[in-house]
C-alpha cells in the first residue's frame, strides 16, 4: 500500500470509531422513571414513597427484577443497600458505583434520588444491549433513607 492508501484506511477506521460511540436509551430511560413514579404518585404529580414503607419495598423490588432482567446479580447489604452487578474482566480492579436513593420525601419529586439509580441502571443496560464488557466491575446501587424526614433529630 501507498502513502495515501494507508491514510484512507485510517480515515475510514476513525470514522467508524467516531460512529460506533454508545447512547443510552432516552426513551427506556423516561419509561422507567415513568413506571417507578407511579408507585406512590400522588394527586399532583409528585411521588410520596417513604423509607421502610410498603411503597418503598415495591420500588426497590422493581430495581431488582429490572438488574435482573439484564443478568446482573443483586445484593443486598446488611443496611438494605441494593446493588447490581455486571462482571468486568478484570476482578483487581475497584468496582465503578454509581446510584442513589428510591425512597422520597412525603411530598416529593418523580426524580431525586431516582434519576441516579434508573442512569445508572441505564449505563448497565446500554452496555448490555452491546455486549459491552468493562475492564471494572460495574456496581448501580439504591441506598435506603437516603432523607427520611421521620428520621430527623428533634
Amino acid at each position: 500500500m501507498g502513502r495515501k492508501e494507508i491514510s484512507n484506511v485510517s480515515n475510514q477506521n476513525l470514522s467508524i470509531k467516531k460512529n460506533s460511540m454508545m447512547e443510552i436509551n432516552g426513551n427506556r430511560l423516561w419509561e422507567s422513571l415513568m413506571e417507578m413514579a407511579e408507585i406512590g404518585a400522588t394527586e399532583k404529580g409528585g411521588c410520596r414513597r417513604l423509607a421502610l414503607t410498603d411503597l418503598d419495598r415495591q420500588g426497590r423490588d422493581l430495581f431488582v427484577s429490572w438488574c435482573r432482567e439484564i443478568g446482573c446479580g443483586v445484593e443486598i447489604d446488611e443496611m438494605g443497600n441494593i446493588f447490581a452487578r455486571k462482571e468486568g474482566r478484570n476482578p483487581n480492579l475497584p468496582p465503578v458505583q454509581a446510584g442513589s436513593h428510591l425512597d422520597t420525601q412525603p411530598s416529593g419529586g418523580k426524580f431525586d434520588g431516582v434519576y441516579g439509580v434508573l442512569g445508572a441502571l441505564e449505563v448497565l443496560r446500554t452496555l448490555n444491549d452491546h455486549d459491552h464488557v468493562t475492564e471494572a466491575l460495574w456496581k448501580p446501587y439504591a441506598g435506603p433513607m437516603k432523607r427520611e424526614p421521620g428520621f430527623l433529630p428533634p
